[in-house]
């Protein structure tokens, strides 16, 4: 395996386990490095009308405000999850690590499921493709869920798929995760069975 190879296993399996952990440490991030290259451009065809749309756009106005309002520290991340601790206080990545390194990036495939009060089990499959430039960089992200299991997930935090943008999409997180992380844990705590 190439040292590139290597590199992006390292980065996609350090997504993957803060995914898989969440619950037990109640904090997300990717890892020193997983790092954006200046024109680096995510997709996903719910969002934005399926264009690509520049990292460096994701902070908008809205989300640039959002963020200083409710992760003042930058740790918008975290603030995902909590968003959906609120719903599931077991969501997280369930699937084993699965993924195809090359030299160009790296393939993954992921299922997130959390529990619902009624005991509801909403399962999320995932797929991204992530591409890296000469310096290692993330230079493209492109991810892909099936709406049948995205959309009851967007019902849930009362966002309509219709014309969703990323920056509404964080905003929200942003806004429904910024409570601290300790009442987060303690609801784990009082999860039935």
């Amino acid at each position: 395996m190439s040292d590139r190879m290597t590199r992006h296993r390292r980065i996609a399996h350090a997504k993957w386990e803060t995914y898989a952990k969440a619950p037990e440490t109640g904090k997300i991030t990717y890892g020193d490095e997983w790092i954006y290259a200046p024109d680096a451009v995510m997709m996903c065809p719910l969002f934005n009308d399926g264009a690509e749309l520049p990292m460096a756009d994701l902070a908008s106005e809205k989300v640039l405000a959002a963020m200083q309002k409710f992760a003042p520290d930058g740790d918008m991340l975290t603030c995902e999850f909590r968003m959906w601790w609120k719903h599931m206080p077991d969501f997280r990545i369930v699937t084993p690590f699965d993924c195809t390194a090359a030299d160009w990036g790296f393939a993954v495939r992921d299922t997130y499921a959390g529990t619902l009060a009624d005991g509801t089990v909403l399962r999320l499959h995932e797929w991204d493709y992530v591409w890296t430039n000469e310096e290692g960089l993330i230079r493209r992200w492109h991810w892909f869920v099936d709406s049948r299991e995205w959309f009851p997930f967007l019902d849930l935090i009362g966002l309509d798929p219709d014309g969703l943008t990323y920056q509404d999409y964080t905003a929200n997180f942003l806004r429904e995760g910024s409570s601290p992380a300790a009442d987060t844990k303690s609801s784990l705590l009082r999860r039935p069975g």
